[in-house]
């Protein structure tokens, strides 16, 4: 049995998760029939990722033969190594939803048909990943577009929710549309559509079409991928989501654009030259930067999440595009390492980001909110899932020994040796990149800190996060994920002897004995740079958290405690209102890039003849529009808005005139095919 045959276990099981789903999802068993069906698709999609990564690619099949076909060309199907990773991540969330789902959703009619279009929307997340021919791929992509855009709609009636969903399928077409002339231009001179055959025949694109279609391709698979400019969707679509939702496009869909510009990369038209790896790498550095610094300034978690999962698509893409400079600069081994530490961290993000989204939807449906400043206290409250979520903060803020700390750390050892290309001018950007990934990492620990001690620590800041319970609340999704975090960072030898063959099938390169020449430690490519052991780390970490716990619980006084009062300072008793909140943490970081956030700031005060607020409260708002969105998306929507009210008077409802419409048009072309 080869991986394709695992993945048509998982397709069947998604198809009957998605019937069953519509038709009993009404009901309590059927909400519970429809989720097992899915998990079985997803461990049966963590099965066939997991072994394409031993097995290899598969050959390109056509179910059904002649008759297999889809809308305007062959059914083509292929497991690859390289989409074998992102296929076994989909299995993993997946799993986790369907643990996930039973507790977080109602029964209803509007449950059916979430369920329905969620399970279809995995099943085109798989067509895209064993897409073997070009038809495939596009027919696929759309598909899962737009059966994502129904997850987005699951509450209809609010108008923040048709807003998000709007950016999401707005910037989704126009991606498409890029992806789909990228895709004509390589079959167009490769004379194939089968992605195997434009692999093999890419000597035959000349230079500039080649650069014109990598660009094309990084450009309409970055809208999805979230890549600063094209990312405004995020901020808009995650929070109106349903939290499982959330969790889907951003552990997923996001990455299925990294999936994209991957295939491009590395695959089907590997540029040549420095200069297309420079321009990914710099918009991926530019990407981290801005996503960290956007995340510091939200309140609301999803919305901090989703800024944050830009980040971290900007480190992935990051390594991505060094990977393609090393390549030009015969640097093999550096080329394949970058590229598995990219894949290391797409699997890495997928599983804490899934994490956190599901956690973020207990909080919310525990407390009724999802803004930090009236959160607190949580850790009480609810404690499963507070430890729950420390350890997906700890895995994507990159402490060690968690799974961010080893895909970064391998990015990093990566970049820093990026005088080997031999150009001073190429090293100095990419450690310019480094540095630029080194800010990021810095302040996604600040972020992180923020993130997880506002809403959890402390005291509770209103009556709704004092009230929280965890009875009834969704554990074992998120509590799977946290297991797998762990495994992915104790567990790292194995993981990257693993994609060691992945990239070995994309790259040529052998990077096993040369990455790991013991059992344990990790060498960055070069036995002459650095060197050290996850696993070692792992146990030496809680070996020095557990020694000092031990020796005080066999050393302490046995005699009955004292209880005596702290010095306070004179504070009669402490209240809520007295903690930090959240945008009061952010201020330093805030100040310091005023300059990037242009704030709107407003003061009301109960007397103006009062600055110092004696006589009353004073109150403080801000508002922060995205500088892209202030000076980019505006002035398109203002000309598009301009445009559509300057045709207008050609929509008069004459039949007549329509007619005449079509009757120029035709004329006009017979006058261009003459001339």
């Amino acid at each position: 049995m080869n991986p394709l045959d695992i993945g048509y276990i998982a397709a069947a099981a998604w198809i009957a998760a998605a019937l069953t789903g519509l038709v009993a999802g009404r009901t309590k068993p059927g909400l519970l029939a429809c989720c097992a069906l899915s998990g079985v698709g997803g461990a049966a999609a963590v099965a066939g990722g997991g072994w394409s990564l031993v097995y290899g690619d598969t050959r390109v099949v056509t179910p059904g033969g002649a008759a297999g076909t889809i809308v305007g060309g062959p059914l083509e199907l292929q497991m690859t190594s390289l989409a074998g990773v992102f296929v076994a991540l989909l299995g993993v969330v997946v799993v986790a939803i369907a643990l996930y789902a039973p507790r977080y959703h109602e029964p209803g009619r509007g449950t059916a048909v979430y369920l329905a279009a969620y399970n279809l929307a995995l099943l085109a997340c798989l067509a895209v990943l064993a897409a073997g021919g070009m038809v495939t791929f596009l027919v696929a992509w759309e598909t899962m577009s737009l059966t994502c855009y129904l997850l987005i709609l699951r509450r209809v009636r609010r108008d923040d929710v048709a807003r998000g969903a709007f950016w999401f399928l707005a910037l989704s077409e126009i991606g498409f549309l890029l992806v789909v002339a990228a895709f004509v231009i390589l079959a167009s001179k490769t004379h194939a559509t089968e992605l195997d055959a434009m692999a093999a025949r890419a000597h035959l694109v000349p230079g500039g079409w080649r650069a014109v279609a990598y660009l094309l391709a990084l450009i309409g698979f970055g809208f999805k991928a979230g890549l600063v400019p094209l990312h405004v969707w995020l901020p808009e679509a995650h929070p109106v989501a349903p939290a499982d939702g959330s969790a889907f496009l951003s552990g997923l869909v996001v990455k299925l654009g990294i999936y994209g510009i991957a295939l491009f990369a590395f695959r089907l038209v590997p540029a040549g030259g420095a200069w297309p790896g420079l321009v990914t790498m710099g918009i991926g550095a530019m990407t981290a930067a801005i996503g960290i610094l956007y995340a510091l300034r939200e309140r609301d978690i999803k919305r901090f999440l989703a800024y944050s999962t830009i980040e971290n698509a900007g480190i992935i893409v990051t390594a991505f595009g060094a990977a393609m400079i090393f390549h030009a600069y015969r640097q093999p081994a550096l080329a394949a390492l970058l590229l598995l530490a990219g894949l290391y961290h797409v699997a890495n993000h997928g599983c804490y980001k899934t994490l956190l989204f599901l956690e973020a939807g207990v909080v919310e449906h525990a407390t009724g909110t999802r803004d930090m400043d009236r959160l607190g206290g949580l850790v009480h409250r609810l404690p499963r899932s507070a430890v729950i979520a420390f350890v997906g903060t700890l895995g994507i803020a990159a402490l060690p020994p968690l799974n961010g700390f080893v895909s970064e750390w391998l990015i990093f050892q990566a970049l820093f040796q990026g005088f080997r290309t031999g150009s001073h001018l190429i090293a100095i950007l990419i450690v310019l990149a480094a540095a630029t990934l080194g800010l990021t990492g810095g302040l996604a620990i600040y972020a992180f800190v923020r993130g997880f001690g506002i809403p959890y620590l402390g005291m509770p800041r209103t009556r709704q996060a004092a009230a929280a319970r965890e009875t009834g609340q969704p554990i074992a999704g998120p509590a799977l994920l946290a297991v797998v975090c762990v495994a992915l960072a104790a567990g790292a030898p194995v993981m990257l002897t693993a994609l060691s063959r992945a990239t070995r099938t994309v790259t040529g390169v052998t990077l096993g004995p040369l990455l790991l020449p013991g059992k344990l430690t990790v060498i960055p490519a070069h036995t002459n740079f650095s060197a050290f052991s996850p696993t070692y780390l792992t146990v030496f970490l809680v070996a020095a958290c557990a020694i000092p716990l031990l020796i005080f619980l066999a050393g302490r006084p046995r005699a009955g405690s004292v209880s005596v009062p702290v010095w306070d300072g004179g504070i009669v008793s402490f209240k809520p209102r007295m903690q930090y909140s959240a945008m009061t943490f952010s201020a330093p970081t805030r100040v310091t890039f005023d300059g990037l956030y242009r704030p709107s700031v407003s003061v009301r005060r109960a007397s103006d003849d009062d600055p110092a607020g004696r006589s009353g409260p004073v109150h403080y708002e801000v508002q922060v529009t995205p500088v892209f969105e202030r000076y980019l998306y505006r002035p398109v929507i203002r000309a598009v808005e301009w445009l559509a009210d300057a045709i207008r008077p050609l929509q008069s409802g004459d039949v007549n005139l329509y007619l005449f419409y079509v009757f120029a048009m035709i004329l006009l072309a017979y006058f261009l095919g003459a001339v």
